[in-house]
């Protein structure tokens, strides 16, 4: 397989943006679909911390704003 076989069937500017960012937009769905779950399972480890007690307030604060304020996927479009 060809690292340009990606490619195929693609034309216009979904072709060009392929070639420019080594993508496709089934690429980036699937990329922003990854960090949505990966970022519910993190969600979902945080408010077990949260209820078990094992972080403080304080803390569970501070890492909820991280875990949002994380930059989504850039998908190359201006999106």
């Amino acid at each position: 397989m060809s690292e340009w076989d990606f490619l195929w069937g693609l034309s216009g500017k979904e072709l060009e943006d392929a070639m420019t960012s080594g993508m496709t937009e089934e690429d980036y769905l699937y990329l922003e679909d990854r960090e949505r779950k990966v970022r519910k399972e993190e969600w979902e480890k945080l408010k077990a911390l949260r209820d078990s007690g094992q972080i403080s307030k304080e803390e569970f604060k501070n890492r909820k704003i991280a875990l949002f304020s994380k930059i989504a996927p850039f998908r190359g479009k201006g999106e």
